[in-house]
């Protein structure tokens, strides 16, 4: 009898064994592996494309993904002192945009100067570029801001861009040939914030270093077109 439980018991050993589970440090890393979740609060390449980017002109901080300057060629008497110092603040911005965005320059005397009819990224070939059209500007004293404004409004409209921005630089009331005074400023203000259909908002900055008339005219056309004002010397 002693004889037939040692037999079973030695057979109900291995038996006991195959059922207990095998522990080794391999599973016991594989159970402490957290899950493979996907990550939250980490951009994307395609959040940065659309992230707005701030630019400083004239020491305004200016928010946004598309960049149209209007600005005057003109020389006052001759001296172009204050056109070259438009050019360099203007080339400091440019500078400072990066690729994402989309850029375009305007400037006017008796003339309509356009770089580019369309809107452009800001790449570094294009930002040259942009840059070296502004020393190819003849000045005169002219200010024919009308067909100039028109054309920079367009440039703005045809861009599909949300956080678009334009930038209209005088240094003076607008004054064009025969058209001049209070007629002229009123024919500025009424078509300019017509064409702005988008109301994209416009900046005006007026340039005091040689005339102060004219900044009510400046500032007027800031208002009825959601943008900021500003004055430098």
């Amino acid at each position: 009898m002693k004889v037939m439980w040692i037999l079973i018991v030695a057979c109900a050993l291995p038996l006991a064994f195959l059922a207990s589970p095998i522990y080794s440090e391999e599973s016991e890393s594989s159970a402490k592996q957290p899950l493979d979740l996907p990550a939250g609060g980490q951009g994307t390449s395609e959040d940065d494309e659309d992230a707005p980017e701030t630019i400083v002109f004239y020491g305004q901080e200016i928010e946004g993904d598309a960049f149209f300057w209007c600005l005057p060629a003109y020389s006052f008497c001759g001296d172009t002192t204050v056109f070259e110092a438009i050019k360099a603040e203007v080339t400091d911005s440019v500078n400072s945009l990066s690729v994402r965005s989309k850029m375009d320059l305007v400037a006017y005397n008796s003339e309509t100067y356009v770089w580019r009819p369309r809107a452009q990224n800001a790449s570094q070939s294009n930002k040259a570029s942009a840059i070296s059209w502004m020393d190819t500007l003849t000045t005169t004293e002219s200010q024919c801001l009308l067909p100039a404004g028109l054309t920079t409004i367009d440039i703005s409209n045809a861009c599909n861009r949300e956080g678009k921005n334009m930038i209209f630089l005088g240094g003076n009331s607008p004054h064009c040939g025969a058209s001049t005074g209070a007629a002229y400023e009123e024919q500025c203000l009424e078509e300019l914030t017509a064409a702005n259909s988008e109301r994209t908002p416009l900046h005006t900055v007026f340039v005091a270093a040689v005339y102060t008339s004219g900044q009510s005219f400046w500032e007027s056309l800031a208002a009825m077109n959601g943008g900021t004002y500003s004055v430098v010397q």
